[in-house]
Parts: structure tokens; C-alpha cells; sequence
């Protein structure tokens, strides 16, 4: 079925989004469970979304590998709400993790610039990331916009966090979130309802799920939500070094900032310009070289 691992995400996944993109989405969800989406023509293009940029800092677009000079930037656009499995009309995890592996494993690329603008997404595209930023050898820079929830979550680990400006770059919302719908009474009404039975050892079994239904949270939260964030927090907090102040109101909590707080505060390093960007990882890729060659 089309869009059936997007589908699973939205039905079954946790989310780390923005509110304001988590209600502007729920319409295009819908469609998404309905099958609305099905007859829909693709636009997904990969040459949208990662290019090279050479020594002089101009950007360009290899035919093939062997057209890469030396001392290339590769860069990709990370934008949009986030999920773990690409599709059709929309990049995945998966996909922007496996252009930066290929940028990664090219000799003649010194580091990447990652350009986020993503109000978050699901808990399942922020693994693939992860795993990446742990084994890989060359600095990834992220020039953010806004950067918030998964975001800030994949963001965190690289070498460098740059935000774009102090007029809409925005970080933060450094929390998780979950939505249920209870379609209990529609279905009755249809004279439809549910039996779920469980086994006798199996008392626990989508407990959670079944007291949120009934307007009980306190199981979702402890079991669920809670170790999502708190490990959300310790991630962010050990990724940017105890750079973070935790004694500003509500930046663990999932308050956002604008580009200059995000500095002064501890989510961003810099701001500045694609230019600025592209020389920040040429020193780091400077730097990682040195260190590599004599230690």
C-alpha cells in the first residue's frame, strides 16, 4: 500500500514536533490513512536536496563521482517535517542519512553542511541520524531556521549549530508529544463496537493506550512520553557539552528561541552567512586533519 511506513508512523509513532506544524499536518494525515494520497503525481527530486560546493565556494552538481575535486563541501536540505522512511512525495530519514554517508565516504569531501528547516517530526527519523554523527570522521555543519523538537535532536550532535538570523530562526521545543483520537462513539453509533480482550498474563498489554482513551494520561506519560523526553534532554544537554543553561525558564521544557537567544542561551554556536558557514567547515576540516595526522 502507498505511504504504508508513513501511514505506520502517523498511526503508531511518537512524535517530537512544533504545535503550529503538528495541527497545520493532521489534515494532510488524514489523507495520508484515508488512501487520498494514492493518486497523487510524485515530485521528489534528489538533486533538490544535496549539492556540492567546490574550493571557490561555488555550488555544482557532479555527473559523477569523478567530477568531485578536491576539497568539496557537500551540502543537503533538510526541510520539512521529519519522518524515518522516505516515500513517494516526501525524503525520509533513511534518504538524507544515506546522502550523507556517500558524502562521508568520498575522499575528496573535507566536511557536509546540513540546512535545517524543520518544525520536528517522529522519534523514528532521529536515529538514523544519530547513528551517523557517532562514526563519522569529518565535520557536518547545521545552518538552521527553524529547528525545533527532532530538530534540535539531530542537530545537536554535529560540530557546528549556525543559525540564519534573528528574524526567523528559531530553536528549541525540546519536548515529545503524543495525539490519540477515539473513535469509540462514531463507530457505536454505526452500531460497531470493540471487544479487546487480553490474556490473563498480558495485563499490561496497551494499557497505556486504553486508560488515555478514557481520559486517564498518567500511564502515557510515565511510561511513554516521560523517558522519550528525558532522554531527549540528557542527549542534548552531553551533545552540546554543558553549553546549555538549564537555568533559563522552560529550555528543557520545550520553549523556543529566536537566533539570538539560541546563541546566548546554548542551542546555537554562531550566526551568520552560507559564506561564513562554508569557511567554519573548512576550519574544522582543517583542524580534524591535524589532529588526525599527528595524534
Amino acid at each position: 500500500m502507498l505511504f504504508s511506513r508513513t501511514a505506520k508512523e502517523i498511526r503508531s509513532g511518537l512524535w517530537a514536533l512544533s504545535p503550529f506544524s503538528a495541527m497545520a499536518s493532521l489534515q494532510l494525515a488524514h489523507k495520508i490513512l484515508a488512501g487520498e494520497t494514492q493518486n497523487e503525481k510524485p515530485n521528489k527530486i534528489d538533486a533538490a536536496v544535496r549539492y556540492l560546493i567546490d574550493e571557490s565556494g561555488t555550488p555544482f552538481l557532479p555527473r559523477t563521482a569523478e567530477e568531485i575535486p578536491p576539497d568539496s563541501i557537500g551540502v543537503i536540505e533538510i526541510v520539512g517535517e521529519m519522518i524515518k522512511y522516505g516515500n513517494p512525495f516526501c525524503y525520509g530519514a533513511d534518504e538524507y542519512v544515506r546522502f550523507a554517508q556517500q558524502f562521508e565516504d568520498d575522499p575528496n569531501i573535507i566536511g557536509q553542511i546540513w540546512i535545517m528547516d524543520t518544525p520536528g517530526g517522529g522519534l523514528g527519523s532521529v536515529g538514523p541520524f544519530r547513528d551517523f554523527a557517532r562514526n563519522k570522521k569529518k565535520p557536518v555543519l547545521a545552518r538552521v531556521d527553524m529547528c525545533a523538537s527532532a530538530g534540535l535532536w539531530i542537530a545537536s550532535p554535529t560540530d557546528h549549530i549556525q543559525v540564519q538570523n534573528d528574524i526567523s530562526s528559531m530553536m528549541g521545543s525540546l519536548g515529545v508529544m503524543a495525539t490519540l483520537r477515539s473513535y469509540e462513539k462514531y463507530y457505536e453509533d454505526l452500531g460497531i463496537k470493540d471487544h479487546v480482550i487480553n490474556a490473563d498474563p498480558s495485563s499490561y498489554k496497551n494499557k497505556e493506550f486504553k486508560e488515555a482513551l478514557k481520559g486517564n494520561y498518567e500511564l502515557i506519560r510515565k511510561y511513554l512520553l516521560n523517558p522519550a523526553a528525558e532522554k531527549f534532554q540528557q542527549h542534548v544537554q552531553a551533545d552540546r557539552r554543558g553549553k546549555i543553561n538549564t537555568g533559563v525558564e522552560g529550555i528543557l521544557e520545550g520553549r523556543m528561541f529566536y537566533g539570538e537567544e539560541s546563541i546566548e542561551y546554548g542551542f546555537a554556536d554562531s550566526m551568520g552567512t552560507m559564506t561564513d558557514a562554508i569557511e567554519k567547515v573548512k576550519e574544522l576540516a582543517a583542524v580534524s586533519a591535524f589532529m588526525n595526522n599527528n595524534y
